[in-house]
């Protein structure tokens, strides 16, 4: 204890895991820059991927999408994984001179100034013990959201290839980034490190996928021609095995798991039946996607309340099921009603 009080009260700290640029941030802070900031970080959450991964997918091509949505559930879960590993904390959670702007609350952590010593410095053996064993907050190295910024808008860009799409990834990469910091969220470290591994996640999809022919092969083709290659079958085992080897690690997020199996096996049955063309005019466009949002907004709902009428509790294995068979449905069936409501063509 007496340690952790010397600990506690010590003094100034710098580096990669320091407070002084978080706080040096927060100088300039005001009502206006902190909605400006707390309005990308909301928009720079995971949940907020669906809409964008819905227009690519439904209205510019659907393989580009199909990839872009692999890349960031991915992302989602390698990051989960590395916040497990390292279990670092937040600026807010060592420093009092933090504070935690565009929240109702005040920073409750008894620690002054305890960022790293140096500029590749960590923290205090007693700061990290004390933290984990008493956690204020979720883990903070690497930044989700800036892993989640490149892994969509990266994507996005790499796919689209074009100029303003472009400079729009990059503003929403940085200002998102930026906003983790101002707002008392991220060190300098845990942003750069989202980066890294959401440009890593990028290029392995990109590189890997999009520009392999023998695995994009059984993407971007219509139908197999009667034969089955080295690709064809790396895709199946990734599509159908992956997911439930995942599922063997402790504390994996079952839902997004379940979610990416579901998708996997629609995608499977629509590439069976033959991939749909990616031409029509914009109200097609529009309508692909806005029904896509509906069928899946409708079903996944509908069933949730469903099961929800008839189970007070529900149960892992049934949530599980449920969520492989909502993203199954939902995929394969918009892509069935629009081409019955001449949306698609086949």
């Amino acid at each position: 204890m007496k340690g952790l009080t010397t600990t506690i009260c010590c003094g100034k700290r710098g580096g990669m895991f320091q407070t002084e640029i978080i706080i040096f941030l927060q100088s300039f802070a005001s009502d206006f820059l902190t909605a400006v900031f707390k309005f990308f970080t909301e928009i720079g959450k995971s949940t907020y991927a669906a809409p964008l991964v819905l227009i690519v997918m439904f209205g510019i091509s659907f393989r580009m999408g199909f990839i872009l949505l692999h890349a960031v559930s991915w992302n989602g879960l390698i990051t989960f994984y590395l916040k497990e590993i390292f279990s670092l904390p937040r600026p807010s959670n060592v420093d009092t001179h933090v504070r935690l702007l565009g929240e109702t609350f005040s920073n409750p952590t008894p620690f002054k100034s305890m960022g790293a010593k140096n500029f590749f410095g960590g923290f205090s053996r007693d700061t990290l013990e004390y933290i984990r064993i008493h956690p204020f907050d979720s883990w903070g190295f690497p930044s989700g959201h800036a892993s989640h910024a490149v892994a969509l808008w990266g994507s996005i860009s790499l796919y689209v290839k074009k100029t303003w799409v472009c400079l729009t990834s990059v503003m929403m990469i940085v200002f998102i980034s930026l906003s983790r910091m101002y707002l008392g969220r991220h060190f300098l470290a845990d942003v750069l490190g989202g980066l890294l591994l959401g440009f890593f996640v990028t290029l392995v999809f990109y590189l890997g996928i999009y520009k392999n022919d023998s695995i994009s092969f059984f993407l971007f083709e219509r139908r197999e021609k009667a034969r089955i290659s080295m690709g064809t079958i790396l895709v199946l085992f990734y599509f159908l095995l992956v997911p439930f080897l995942v599922l063997l690690i402790p504390g994996v997020p079952v839902e997004q798991v379940a979610a990416l199996l579901g998708l996997n096996l629609g995608f499977i049955l629509i590439r069976h039946r033959g991939i749909p063309k990616d031409t029509g005019h914009v109200l097609q466009r529009s309508g692909r996607v806005l029904l896509a949002g509906a069928v899946f907004f409708l079903f996944y709902a509908g069933l949730k309340r469903g099961i929800g009428l008839v189970l007070t509790n529900e149960p892992a294995s049934v949530e599980f099921i449920r969520l492989v068979f909502s993203m199954f449905i939902s995929l394969w069936g918009s892509v069935e009603i629009s081409i019955k409501l001449k949306l698609y063509e086949r």
